[in-house]
């Protein structure tokens, strides 16, 4: 490979070789409410696409949660059925989407907004109380309705909603910005925050309500907006936050590609002058502590493409063949429900409908036999090694999202914001040098290790695998790599949807990170 460039060559298609309806790339002409030309690129296919179902409700709810799920990328939500009293009846039929507290919004907005993309799927009745936070979806052909219940995961802030990103933000308004070393200067910037509220576009009051005292959230937060001002975008204009919805002056920035929603995952937007900056937002309290992940997407959707469709195939044969042993397994333990078994005996368990039976064994039989030399997770280190250079390619364009990198043509850049601080009343205010990583540096740094070196995957070194012997976790470890240099540590695990295939998770190793200082 000589150019990371040039993965996705077929983006330099202009619109008249675009065939109609326009599915993949087109170059429009758009005229943007903030009063200047620009060109508005529309990198967009559909995150679902055709929808079927096929008369099971249960089986039906627990796979649309799933692929709704799978097409936003930066949130990794479990999906359970909910099986608390009247949460299923003859109306509809109750999915937890089990995740962080603060993210619930914003996995309700992007997975209405997919709804509302399908030609098979309609919004649903939700209680006015839940609109923000929950989701309830209905097939065409469905008489029931299925309802989402976005469930905190536990892990609550403890001054409510997050207003992390809205802190963040808001400090790229100032003119300039230096960190606090006290409560009274911080106090201080969270009244700037409290002031400046007419520049900050998409705040919820719940992210308003919570800035007073939220002082971890703040030393987080003033060390990801310092290295922002430190890159010229601070002192701005206006700022967009798109975690409920994007604004119309930047909607024309959001692109759905590769079947993630949010594909450019920009937590908030930066407008200084003619110019835009789309900021993923990280945070963590400690240099020590594990990144955020850089992706977070299902097997299967990662790998649409028509080039994979051998290797796709014999992972379905194979985890056809797991799952029916699974089930063999629950019936001779007497661990299947007296419904289940009577179930699987009038209608034979098999290749093609496994999958209606397998989310009702219970979650712990499952993950043991995940667990071990027989573990569907050894067929699949196989498959992904036999096709390991197929499948690095196609990650490292989706981890590093090197197609944002158009979007500079229309003066929007993109930039990963990790900010690093924390507050206790002994330690005090500790404000850290965020790390910054904007989408040219990325690809500089990539195309200058790539040169005639292979991107490939290896096994991590050292890893205790599924099938390891004396493993622990239903968990499959990879490295990433670009010649000898591991550039990202992957993981593969399901989120509690045997159904659907397990996701993919990546973060940056130190290796790759230390090439930025």
């Amino acid at each position: 490979m000589k150019s990371f460039s040039k993965f996705k060559e077929h983006e330099s298609r202009s619109k008249e070789e675009a065939p109609e309806p326009i599915q993949e790339t087109a170059v429009v002409e758009r005229y943007s409410p903030l009063g200047f030309g620009l060109k508005q690129f529309q990198l967009d296919e559909a995150p679902l696409g055709p929808v079927s179902y096929d008369g099971d409700d249960e089986a039906f709810a627990l796979e649309i949660a799933s692929k709704l799920d799978d097409g936003i990328s930066s949130i990794n939500a479990a999906i359970e059925l909910d099986n608390r009293r009247d949460k299923t009846n003859g109306a509809k039929i109750g999915v937890f989407a089990i995740m962080p507290d603060n993210l619930r919004t914003k996995w309700s907005a992007l997975a209405n907004q997919i709804i509302e993309d399908s030609d098979d799927l309609e919004s649903a009745t939700i209680p006015d109380g839940r609109k923000e936070k929950d989701v309830s979806v209905k097939h065409k052909d469905m008489d029931r309705y299925v309802y989402i219940n976005c469930r905190p995961d536990g892990k609550r802030s403890k001054a409510g909603d997050d207003p992390n990103e809205l802190m963040t933000a808001a400090l790229c308004l100032k003119n300039s910005l230096t960190a606090p070393k006290t409560v009274e200067e911080m106090d201080e910037l969270i009244k700037f925050v409290q002031l400046n509220l007419s520049k900050v576009k998409g705040a919820k009051q719940s992210q308003i309500d919570s800035l007073e005292g939220d002082y971890v959230n703040l030393c987080s937060a003033v060390s990801a907006a310092l290295t922002i001002h430190k890159n010229k975008y601070g002192n701005a204009d206006m700022v967009y936050l798109t975690g409920q919805a994007w604004d119309q002056d930047v909607k024309q920035f959001q692109i759905t590609k590769y079947g993630m929603k949010d594909f450019n995952s920009s937590d908030f937007i930066i407008k200084k002058g003619s110019s835009f900056l789309g900021v993923s937002l990280k945070k963590k309290q400690l240099y020590s502590q594990k990144d955020p992940t850089l992706i977070n997407k299902s097997f299967s959707t990662l790998f649409q493409d028509s080039k994979f469709n051998k290797m796709m195939a014999e992972l379905d044969k194979r985890a056809a063949q797991f799952y029916l042993r699974v089930l063999v397994v629950a019936k001779q333990k007497k661990i299947a429900s007296p419904k289940l078994l009577a179930d699987m005996e009038k209608t034979r368990p098999n290749a093609k409908n496994w999958k209606k039976f397998i989310q009702r064994i219970p979650n712990d039989l499952v993950n043991s036999q995940l667990k071990g030399n027989k573990s569907l997770f050894r067929s699949m280190s196989m498959i992904i090694l036999k096709n390991k250079e197929l499948m690095a390619n196609q990650l490292i364009q989706l981890i590093f999202k090197a197609d944002l990198k158009d979007l500079k043509k229309v003066n929007f850049d993109f930039t990963l914001v990790t900010g690093i601080g924390d507050y206790g009343p002994r330690k005090g205010v500790d404000v850290k040098t965020g790390e910054y990583k904007d989408i040219d540096t990325v690809s500089t740094k990539l195309n200058e290790i790539v040169k005639n070196e292979k991107i490939t995957i290896r096994e991590t070194p050292g890893a205790v695998q599924a099938f390891s012997e004396g493993a622990t976790a239903a968990t499959l470890k990879f490295d990433l790599m670009i010649g000898k240099l591991p550039v990202c540590h992957i993981e593969l695990r399901y989120k509690g949807n045997f159904r659907s295939a397990p996701s993919f998770t990546a973060i940056m190793t130190d290796e790759f990170k230390s090439l930025y200082k």
